[in-house]
């Protein structure tokens, strides 16, 4: 695994671990924003907290395919 893999997964537990809603979609938006087109996820307009933790695991998944 690559050092920006790393880098990514780690956002990603930072976001997991995150318990204030608000900064939690803040923090996917942001990464999701980071990504690759090609590991980047089309967002719906209303973000609920299960969501953020679907979302998280298919950015996860989609960057531990790629390594």
């Amino acid at each position: 695994m690559n050092n920006k893999s790393q880098v990514l997964l780690n956002r990603i537990s930072a976001i997991r671990e995150e318990h204030d809603t608000e900064k939690r979609l803040r923090m996917l938006l942001q990464l999701n924003d980071s990504l690759s087109e090609d590991m980047k996820l089309d967002m719906p307009s209303l973000i609920t907290n299960a969501y953020v933790r679907k979302a998280l695991d298919m950015i996860e998944e989609r960057l531990l395919v790629s390594t």
